[in-house]
């Protein structure tokens, strides 16, 4: 605190001070940051259960106020929101567009069973999304993440079921696709329903 006073008499007024005191603060921080973590997570697993109800109190005396807030905050950063909100999109359309089909073939119930809960065969997903995106760059072409039996014929949203292809390709094959086509499909998902440990 010497430091901090003799900051304060080398300040000429109110202004230079507050300066001053914030360069202090910002300095002290910067060279004790592990410390003051260690703090922090200290006092919060000693005072938990405090720190739970202070805040189930805070939030339940101040949701209008919150709220109010909130709704002026999106008001008056539109445009900050939204260019924020297409960058997010812009560096993450694979996982977007894998969100998408997913929606798509829940709502039709075509995800096999045994795949709805695989991490590896979402991972799976994402990365044949993410391709289409990696080949739309590389090319200049626009290519999609195509279903080779059609999601509307009863074809399954799996990754042994999708290819990514030009889109042009895909609008011009609508949805059709040959019967030795299907029957490889569904002889590939039985084979590997049958491998995977349950």
């Amino acid at each position: 605190m010497k430091q901090l006073d003799l900051f304060d008499s080398l300040a000429k007024d109110d202004k230079a001070k507050k300066d001053c005191r914030k360069a202090y603060k910002k300095a002290y921080r910067e060279a004790n940051k592990e410390k003051i973590t260690a703090y922090r997570n200290a006092y919060y697993q000693a005072n938990k259960e405090k720190i739970a109800a202070y805040y189930k109190v805070y939030n339940a005396t101040n949701k209008d106020k919150r709220r109010t807030n909130h709704k002026a905050y999106k008001e008056a950063n539109k445009a900050a929101i939204v260019a924020q909100r297409k960058g997010y999109y812009q560096a993450n359309k694979n996982i977007f567009r894998a969100c998408d089909s997913r929606r798509r073939a829940l709502k039709q119930k075509l995800i096999p069973i045994h795949l709805r809960d695989c991490p590896q065969e979402k991972q799976r997903l994402l990365q044949t999304y993410k391709l289409s995106i990696i080949l739309t760059q590389a090319t200049g072409v626009q290519h999609h993440v195509d279903h080779m039996w059609p999601l509307n014929d009863g074809g399954p949203h799996w990754s042994g079921n999708l290819q990514v292809i030009t889109a042009q390709e895909n609008r011009s094959k609508h949805a059709s696709v040959c019967e030795a086509t299907k029957s490889t499909i569904i002889k590939s998902l039985e084979s590997f329903q049958s491998e995977r440990p349950i």
